[in-house]
């Protein structure tokens, strides 16, 4: 069975190139890459312009693949398709949330909760875009101060210090847990 010609792997079962791939025949997994690289494309195609280039999409895709390779096992009770299929989408899903937990926001765009008085107007700036960025903050800082308890308040200006879940509750005495549930709650709050 390892003895594979060119024509039997092109004739082969996806399962039967799956078992071939894990014992180490590159033909055969050359074989499975060629039936799913349109897929993984496919697959890929409808993140892009997640913040993620496509070519990284289709690389995590293929990681995917790989993966599904190493670890299907035929017993399961779903077809090697369909557990590809779940791997590669499971894979570029991952990178995606991945890559937007990462994403920042410029230190310069940053306000401190105690500085939100007034926008500048003498910058320059469009005046309904000033007054509209008024409106704006009147809003939350309304949300802010009437919405969110003492407690959440607290850790809401430790949080935006750049404080850690410890030294938050260590600061304000509480558990770790106490604090991650008032940052769901004021999150929220402020919807």
């Amino acid at each position: 069975m390892s003895d594979f010609s060119e024509k039997d792997l092109r004739q082969a079962t996806d399962e039967e190139l799956c078992a071939l791939s894990k014992k180490g025949n590159d033909d055969a997994f050359s074989a499975l890459v060629g039936r799913y690289i349109f897929t993984v494309h496919d697959r890929a195609s409808g993140y892009y312009g997640s913040g993620i280039d496509s070519d990284d999409l289709t690389q995590e895709g293929m990681i995917g693949l790989m993966s599904a390779v190493r670890c299907y096992d035929k017993d399961c009770g779903a077809s090697f398709r369909t557990f590809a299929w779940l791997c590669i989408d499971r894979s570029i899903i991952s990178a995606v949330r991945s890559t937007l937990r990462k994403k920042q926001i410029p230190s310069s765009s940053i306000v401190s909760i105690d500085d939100w008085d007034e926008p500048d107007l003498n910058n320059g700036s469009d005046p309904e875009a000033v007054l509209i960025a008024k409106e704006d903050m009147n809003l939350l800082n309304e949300k802010i101060f009437n919405r969110l308890t003492d407690f959440e308040l607290s850790v809401l200006k430790m949080y935006l210090g750049g404080y850690s879940y410890s030294s938050i509750a260590s600061s304000l005495a509480c558990p770790v847990k106490a604090v991650d549930n008032a940052l769901q709650r004021l999150r929220r709050k402020l919807k």
